[in-house]
């Protein structure tokens, strides 16, 4: 996979994982999350990291995951997994390199590169094959976060996870 490419369907994999880089956010509680992200963005071209207060989010907070960048870019470590995304993918990898987490084909490593170097959000969705869960599918948003000098320091994203149907909660 080509981690320097920004076309969306260099990172698809279909029909269990697909990237959207237009933000076609369907559900509304990550289209306020998205929302929030954007108000917090003022002036600047990425709301600052400083910025994110759980207390905003606190109506999200089991759907909330915050990841770390490290190393430039190169390494990504889950600083927070929200109760609802350990309890569904039945592991909490607060602490973890995210590249521990996911098959070594997954395009989530490509894809956090992205984020950071082209300081952009991503949505992405589809079933959660990689964890033996088919029978659901998911909606996520990945946001990026900076640092006073504007370089990305965390992604803050949350997950949605949905049996069989659209707006059936899992």
């Amino acid at each position: 996979m080509n981690d320097d490419c920004s076309n969306p369907s260099e990172f698809n994999v279909p029909p269990w994982f697909y990237s959207d880089l237009e933000m076609q956010v369907e559900d509304s509680s990550l289209q306020e999350i998205f929302a929030h992200w954007r108000s917090l963005k003022g002036d600047n071209t990425l709301p600052l990291a400083s910025k994110i207060d759980p207390i905003d989010l606190r109506a999200h907070l089991g759907n909330l995951f915050m990841v770390r960048v490290e190393n430039g870019g190169e390494e990504f470590v889950y600083s927070l997994i929200g109760t609802k995304i350990a309890e569904t993918l039945t592991r909490d990898s607060t602490g973890r390199r995210v590249e521990d987490t996911f098959p070594e084909d997954h395009p989530i490593l490509a894809l956090y590169r992205l984020i950071t170097r082209e300081r952009r959000p991503v949505r992405t969705h589809g079933q959660l094959n990689w964890v033996d869960k088919e029978f659901k599918r998911f909606e996520s948003v990945m946001l990026p976060l900076a640092d006073d000098d504007g370089t990305v320091i965390k992604i803050l994203g949350a997950a949605l996870y949905f049996t069989e149907t659209p707006g059936n909660p899992a």
